[in-house]
């Protein structure tokens, strides 16, 4: 019996390992409930890049209206998200492309961007200073690293 007992502690404790959640985090910039936070600047459009679906963009208000206006560049805690889908109705979300304004500092050669690519559950894949996005959005037409006008 107390041979049993230490098996099936033991093997308790192996399987409780395994449903332990390993995936990322939740990312900092994009609450759960952003819905009800944050606005829709853009409409859901074909985008070329970022894996050729389609995208619907969304502000936290400090960065909304200057987003929307054109007023260049967005101010510290802005943040933009942009909704990936498969499909031209952007019903089906597959994930996510951020750009958060980080304080002045942050990241100087790519005016204090930081980004984040997320799955649809918004748990981070990639975080930070990442070249591969800085490196497309520093081209023109961008403004302020912003590809996406409303």
């Amino acid at each position: 019996m107390k041979i049993t007992l230490s098996v099936l502690a033991a093997g308790t404790a192996l399987l409780a390992g395994c449903f332990q959640d390993s995936t990322a985090q939740h990312s900092t910039f994009l609450p759960l409930d952003y819905l009800t936070k944050f606005q829709a600047v853009r409409t859901c459009r074909a985008v070329p890049a970022h894996g050729l679906g389609y995208q619907r963009v969304l502000a936290n208000d400090v960065a909304a209206g200057p987003y929307t206006t054109g007023s260049y560049p967005l101010p510290p805690g802005s943040v933009v998200a942009a909704e990936q889908h498969a499909e031209s109705t952007c019903t089906s979300l597959s994930g996510f492309y951020l750009m958060a304004k980080d304080n002045p500092g942050y990241d100087a050669a790519n005016a204090d961007w930081h980004w984040q690519r997320l799955d649809a559950n918004q748990r981070v894949l990639e975080d930070g200073r990442l070249q591969t996005c800085s490196s497309c959005h520093a081209q023109p037409p961008c403004n302020d690293y912003l590809c996406s006008p409303p």
